[in-house]
């Protein structure tokens, strides 16, 4: 059981290609980014938004154990995958954009501003 509340669910900017209430596993990726040490990392995809410029979405996962990175502890992060040929599917490792999510009030007010949420690191998705 995680230590943080999960975030809420804003319905209004919900997008077609969801996969809230799926488990993901998010592993690290092959450039050793820092936040890799932190990583790989089981959660809840609690919310997806569709945002222009990033075919599939970005999506909001609430972790299962919250983790600790540059003195922040954080419970949830948005993912996305990295290539257009390259969707998220249940069942497979794709590639994938982390950004961290270091206030949920961030994206809860709207469709979140992606640019506002800081890069965490590229790594990989198990959608199960």
């Amino acid at each position: 059981m995680p230590l943080f509340n999960r975030a809420p669910v804003n319905s209004k900017f919900a997008s077609s290609t969801s996969f809230v209430d799926a488990i993901v596993h998010i592993g690290p990726g092959d450039d050793g980014e820092a936040i890799c040490e932190c990583l790989p990392v089981e959660g809840e995809i609690i919310q997806s938004f569709e945002i222009a410029d990033t075919p599939g979405g970005w999506h909001l996962v609430w972790l299962d154990q919250a983790i600790e990175f540059d003195g922040t502890t954080h419970a949830h992060l948005m993912i996305a995958p990295r290539w257009v040929a390259r969707p998220l599917t249940k069942g497979q490792v794709v590639p994938i954009n982390i950004r961290l999510v270091p206030n949920v009030g961030l994206v809860q007010k709207g469709a979140p501003d992606i640019e506002k949420l800081p890069f965490a690191a590229k790594g990989t998705a198990l959608i199960q």
